[in-house]
């Protein structure tokens, strides 16, 4: 099919895109793709040792700038996590996601909505510039107890922020008490004389 130059037209028709092609008297409407970054499955991985400055800022190890680069342009959320001494760090889209579900609840629950105020408690929106470091309001890091030395590490699609400190108390424990913790999460185990 030969087609005239210039008869090639770019539309913008509620936020999808077309290309309008003239072949003769023929005109063909082609709607077009683009991969949007938001809805990519990024799932992290590698623990990361880093220091915080005064000012709250933690320089991104190299692994996990590419690690998010293809999210960068979108942003993140931070807050405190609601079960740990933390901070939990999440790509736009992935907080988006978290919000569709919270929304789905019924606000006229007084339980929901105190749920929901203590889980989003604290929330901003943070970005990593240029150079590599995430900037971290200083009363959001004091949330957490976060002084100078800093541990990242993936949970799924989300990276908590830790207190190095902290960080290494809580995923402490005995052989014993991991082999209980792994039947009871994998295997669906009960601990011995629960008979519910």
């Amino acid at each position: 099919m030969k087609c005239k130059k210039g008869v090639q037209k770019w539309g913008n028709l509620l936020t999808k895109w077309f290309l309008v092609v003239k072949c003769g008297n023929n005109i063909y409407i082609f709607e077009l793709y683009k991969q949007n970054t938001s809805i990519l499955d990024i799932y992290f991985f590698g623990t990361f040792n880093c220091k915080a400055d005064a000012k709250g800022r933690i320089m991104l190890p190299v692994a996990l700038r590419n690690q998010v680069s293809p999210i960068l342009k979108d942003g993140f959320f931070i807050k405190k996590s609601y079960l740990s001494e933390c901070l939990e760090l999440y790509p736009a889209y992935e907080w988006h996601r978290v919000m569709a579900e919270l929304n789905e609840k019924s606000r006229f629950d007084e339980e929901n909505l105190q749920f929901i105020r203590m889980y989003t408690a604290g929330l901003r929106q943070v970005e990593v510039d240029s150079t590599g470091r995430l900037l971290i309001p200083k009363d959001i890091i004091s949330l957490a107890g976060i002084s100078k030395e800093v541990v990242i590490a993936p949970i799924g699609k989300r990276l908590e922020i830790w207190d190095k400190k902290a960080y290494d108390e809580s995923i402490s424990a005995t052989k014993e008490e991991k082999v209980k913790l792994a039947k009871r999460v994998m295997l669906g185990e009960k601990p011995s004389g629960d008979v519910s």
